[in-house]
């Protein structure tokens, strides 16, 4: 058993694909499916179920896979270590985020973490906040960011910002006019509501924030469900309906004037956005770095969130 077999075997199990690993590796699908032949007579198991063109694990499979992946890290750790004493900090981050964080949030992290360490290269992996728990628990992934707590016992959660949700409207329907930057959920209980996907953070919250105040999601008139907040945006704008969303992802068409935006009086709910990793897992050296990056930039003074 060596590094190489081991690579492969990894990069095989997290894309579920032979050709894929290969492509990640640059390697030839021959020579990734040669490695994990060869690991598995070495071990003289099974390691992958071979369905068509998807692989999955076996039993001994995931026995093997998670010491793999902690094998693989730890040589990545004493390889970072030679690095930081020649002073240099390079590699490749594979982020899993839900969409908001993804898109008003990581942006701004992600070019000052570059600017500090610009070898380091990211791949950004979209999912609601539900499947970047499955993409960690699953060990897609090693890291992520999600809007959505979870209290799974293999999850460490580092709260990073919070943002209230606001209820969005046609500038040019009943609310045209209204003025102020608070509604009561009597006026808008009988609109039509378009809702981001089950599974997303920002739904959650509002369902959260509903049930408590004694309401009934599956009371509400749905126009429509979308994954998409982008969507969900210009659906409204047209006057398809309302949604419910949170703040960060309407600062500029607040400032524009594309979108009535209001605060929903009497819902203090925030959406709380964190840094989550798997307990057991040990983290690249990259990743770790990126860690430690994320808290002392949320927690600066100057943080712009």
């Amino acid at each position: 058993m060596d590094f190489r077999q081991l690579e492969s075997f990894v990069a095989t199990v997290k894309h579920g694909s032979f050709t894929k690993a290969a492509e990640q590796l640059y390697l030839s699908q021959p020579t990734i499916t040669g490695h994990i032949q060869s690991l598995e007579n070495r071990l003289g198991t099974v390691l992958l179920n071979r369905c068509g063109k998807t692989v999955t694990l076996t039993d001994a499979g995931m026995i093997l896979f998670k010491y793999a992946v902690n094998i693989l890290s730890t040589r990545e750790q004493a390889l970072f270590s030679l690095a930081e004493y020649e002073g240099r900090l390079e590699g490749r981050l594979a982020i899993a985020s839900s969409t908001v964080p993804q898109r008003y949030i990581l942006p701004k992290l992600l070019a000052a973490f570059r600017a500090h360490y610009p070898q380091v290269t990211f791949e950004i992996r979209q999912f609601d906040s539900k499947g970047v728990v499955d993409a960690l628990t699953s060990a897609y992934l090693d890291f992520g960011f999600l809007g959505a707590d979870t209290s799974l016992p293999d999850l460490e959660l580092m709260e990073l910002c919070q943002g209230r949700l606001v209820l969005i409207a046609s500038c040019h329907g009943k609310f045209a006019e209204r003025e102020g930057i608070e509604i009561s959920w009597d006026e808008v209980a009988h609109e039509d509501f378009i809702l981001r996907e089950e599974g997303s953070g920002s739904r959650t919250t509002f369902f959260m924030g509903l049930e408590e105040k004694g309401i009934d999601p599956c009371t509400l008139s749905v126009a429509a469900t979308i994954e998409n907040p982008d969507t969900i945006k210009q659906c409204v704008q047209e006057g398809l309906g309302v949604a419910v969303v949170s703040e960060h992802a309407v600062q500029d068409e607040s400032r524009l004037g594309l979108l009535k935006v209001f605060y929903l009086s009497g819902f203090e709910h925030k959406q709380t956005f964190y840094f989550v990793n798997h307990k057991n897992r040990v983290l690249s050296p990259v990743a770790s770095a990126f860690r430690a990056f994320t808290a002392d930039y949320f927690q600066s003074p100057g943080a712009p969130y």
